[in-house]
């Protein structure tokens, strides 16, 4: 514990930093000129702790979530060596105070109520905390001090590279890749193709390696498949082939790709010699219940028709099955 003009001198530059954390929290960041027209604003879905790698280019993003995390850090750090105080008690204390500024922030306009943010204030003085408890001897010392401040960013530096892995592979990890001709169809009806045989669209040959839905359809075909949010991505191919668009063809063969009533994606191919251009897609499907497939063929020759081929579903991995559990139970849409 500090004593003496130490802790007198470290309780005033405590306070300074609480004044410009403050600063930062209502003023900073240009907040004033930035007032919404609109009611408060909140949101109270955890959707995890917000500490990820630096991406591609400059992020202020990633930036702003670090600082979050690290302004805390001191809190947690300094606090302890002035006033003894046990983890919880200290840490309720901590949370009353930041939901507090979270709720002005609302209220104010000047920001806010974020859990999320709640959360990663939390973890940042948290570990502050343990970094402090991890040096037993000799703390008010210059010595002693350096060994804090070295405890401090160590600890710092692990928590947030394995934050940010898990981030990661909560983000890009990819599980299993299913064919789409391998699920159940929850509605309507859908018949693929029983021989591989390969095609030209426009100047391309084509290969299907995986699956081939069969021209054998009507100009207007749509069906349906459960995801039950265990799939991350949906991919595949597009297109009329050469030898079904007659000499004076004309029109478009669109898919429409849906989830949960919603539209996700749309393609359409023109019905001409060479301006069949083959179309690959690459579709979100985080958490989604249902997918549906609308092929439509508006062409004045009924033999015309547009295929897809190689399509596949990227099952989510465990942690982010786990992840969209949690989600929901926690409030998210």
């Amino acid at each position: 514990m500090f004593q003496g003009k130490k802790s007198t001198a470290v309780w005033i530059g405590l306070w300074l930093y609480i004044v410009l954390t403050l600063f930062f929290l209502f003023v900073g960041f240009n907040r004033s000129s930035a007032l919404p027209e609109t009611g408060p604003r909140y949101r109270l879905a955890f959707d995890g702790i917000p500490l990820q790698f630096p991406g591609d280019g400059y992020s202020n993003i990633w930036v702003f979530n670090l600082g979050n995390y690290l302004a805390f850090v001191p809190f947690g750090l300094v606090i302890p060596l002035l006033v003894r105080c046990r983890f919880l008690p200290f840490l309720l204390v901590f949370l009353a105070a930041i939901t507090g500024i979270e709720l002005i922030q609302m209220v104010t306009g000047l920001g806010s109520f974020d859990i999320n943010d709640i959360v990663i204030n939390t973890l940042g003085v948290t570990v502050g905390y343990g970094a402090q408890r991890l040096i037993r001897r000799d703390r008010t010392t210059p010595r002693g001090l350096l060994k804090l401040l070295s405890s401090g960013a160590i600890l710092t530096l692990i928590v947030y590279s394995a934050v940010s892995g898990i981030n990661y592979y909560l983000d890009h990890g990819r599980g299993e890749i299913r064919a789409l001709d391998q699920l159940p169809i929850e509605q309507g009806e859908i018949r693929w193709e029983e021989t591989l045989s390969s095609f030209t669209v426009a100047q391309e040959q084509i290969k299907p390696a995986i699956n081939l839905y069969s021209p054998d359809h009507p100009g207007l075909h749509e069906f349906s498949l459960r995801l039950d949010g265990q799939y991350k991505e949906l991919s595949g191919n597009f297109g009329v082939p050469n030898d079904a668009i007659p000499a004076k063809g004309s029109g478009t063969s669109s898919v429409m790709i849906s989830a949960d009533g919603e539209e996700l994606y749309s393609l359409d191919v023109n019905i001409a010699p060479g301006e069949n251009q083959p179309l690959s897609f690459q579709v979100p499907l985080e958490g989604k219940q249902e997918l549906t497939l609308t092929v439509k063929t508006d062409a004045a020759d009924p033999r015309t028709h547009a295929v897809l081929w190689d399509l596949t579903l990227v099952e989510a991995n465990a942690g982010q099955k786990l992840a969209a559990q949690l989600h929901r139970l926690l409030g998210g849409e």
